[in-house]
């Protein structure tokens, strides 16, 4: 639940409020989880899912020299960095684990490509 005042705080708790009724008991202890769905622990991860689709899209799609080596370096080392964070914080949050090392693996990959 936010604890904020404003009016993306509040839609944000009639939402929570309204799935919280309907969430089944054998999901509970991952909907309570502290980084399960009530927290942006949770879509922090989700959204960033994005970027390794946009860089795979890259992958099959773009030629080479389309690709952006600074924009891909940034991206790598934000990846890279991202990951260590996620482990040091309370709670670790392995999905933003995952998700970081996914975006320097796909990354690092478009860096590779472009220098071949």
């Amino acid at each position: 639940m936010s604890k904020g005042k404003g009016p993306l705080s509040k839609l944000y708790n009639v939402i929570i409020n309204s799935v919280d009724v309907i969430v089944p008991q054998s999901m509970r202890p991952f909907w309570e989880s502290p980084a399960g769905p009530k927290t942006v622990f949770f879509w922090g991860p989700l959204g960033k899912w994005l970027l390794v689709g946009t860089g795979l899209a890259d992958v099959l799609q773009r030629p080479a020299q389309d690709i952006s080596l600074n924009q891909s370096g940034t991206l790598a080392a934000n990846g890279l960095i991202w990951s260590r964070y996620s482990l040091g914080i309370i709670p670790k949050n392995y999905g933003l684990h995952a998700v970081n090392k996914a975006v320097f693996i796909t990354q690092a990959f478009l860096i590779i490509k472009n220098l071949s």
